[in-house]
């Protein structure tokens, strides 16, 4: 995903949406800040179903309607869809537990060579 100045997006604004048409992403930013992105239309739509397809699946896994509701009403994260979906899982008993744990001692977290 390419970022542009907004200056540089106001002068040729018809270049980018053709580049976007075609399939090219771009994140337009002003004073060194994401301000808003441009996106092919076919993107946007896929964006659109796939967000649709996590919210089936999460209601069909018995996500609560409330929580679903939130995230429809711009509330909540989509990402928590997902909340609590384990709960009923013995494997997955204490995953909360963990992920907190992780984040108050990241240095428990296996290093990555790259």
């Amino acid at each position: 995903m390419e970022t542009v100045n907004i200056t540089e997006v106001k002068s040729r604004f018809s270049e980018f949406l053709s580049r976007a048409a075609g399939g090219e992403r771009f994140v337009i930013m002003r004073r060194s800040r994401p301000l808003a992105a441009i996106i092919g239309a076919g993107e946007l739509e896929r964006l659109e179903r796939a967000a649709e397809i996590t919210r089936r699946l999460a209601q069909v896994l018995g996500q609560s309607s409330g929580l679903l509701e939130g995230i429809d009403a711009g509330k909540v994260h989509p990402a928590m869809a997902a909340f609590g979906l384990w709960k009923d899982e013995d494997d997955l008993a204490d995953l909360g537990r963990q992920v907190l744990e992780n984040r108050h001692h990241p240095t428990l977290r296996p290093s990555v060579d790259l």
